[in-house]
């Protein structure tokens, strides 16, 4: 009796032990996210140079360059072109959209899923019933706490990757270029966002994020 008293008590222990792990484990996962969605803790606005040149893939492809401004106000993002029309105005809105942590957490079920010692993926679900977004899968590098890949699937069936790289400037880490993919019912584009010229902490009004 003592001795299955015993076993029974290590195999307690031994179970305790494992999901405590795998806690700590989604926990580590979690804030390597966190820190990839805010890289530069003490970065409060930037403004950079923006273009973006894209391919319409129709009958004849048809290829364009637009320039813009890239304007940053901690936690916001938004990127402003001029005269983008038709199709690649829609790719314009989606490769400008970026969003913060807390509305990740906010607006979707965040699941860490594998880390192969270099780089953690996880799977984003949308908590909304209805949303045209069906999920979200990002992958962050372990060491440098930076996103490599982000891909959007959508209920109509169609898909958004986003591949950055990145540059140094100064003490931050900031995109230097993100290739962008979009393949939708009726259109499919393939484009490049390039940024330049940065300006770290330039003085950015909060207006220029206010809904038109």
């Amino acid at each position: 009796m003592r001795n299955l008293r015993a076993a029974l008590l290590a195999t307690f222990l031994c179970v305790a032990f494992s999901q405590l792990q795998a806690q700590s484990a989604q926990t580590a996962s979690l804030d390597l996210l966190k820190r990839a969605a805010d890289p530069n803790p003490t970065l409060q606005s930037y403004t950079a140079s923006a273009q973006l040149s894209a391919t319409l893939h129709v009958v004849i492809p048809d290829h364009k360059t637009f320039t813009g401004t890239a304007y940053y106000l901690k936690p916001r993002r938004k990127i402003e072109f001029q005269n983008v029309t038709g199709a690649l105005s829609r790719f314009k809105d989606l490769a400008a959209t970026t969003p913060t942590y807390d509305e990740a957490v906010a607006e979707y079920t965040i699941t860490p899923m594998t880390d192969n010692g270099s780089i953690s993926s996880y799977s984003l679900v949308p908590k909304k019933q209805g949303s045209r977004v069906k999920s979200l899968t990002v992958t962050v590098n372990d060491s440098t706490a930076l996103v490599t890949h982000a891909q959007w699937l959508y209920t109509n069936g169609g898909k958004l990757d986003f591949t950055p790289t990145y540059t140094s400037v100064g003490t931050y880490r900031l995109p230097a270029k993100t290739d962008v993919a979009a393949r939708f019912p009726g259109y499919s584009v393939d484009g490049t966002l390039t940024f330049s010229n940065y300006k770290p902490n330039a003085s950015v009004s909060p207006s220029i994020f206010a809904s038109p």
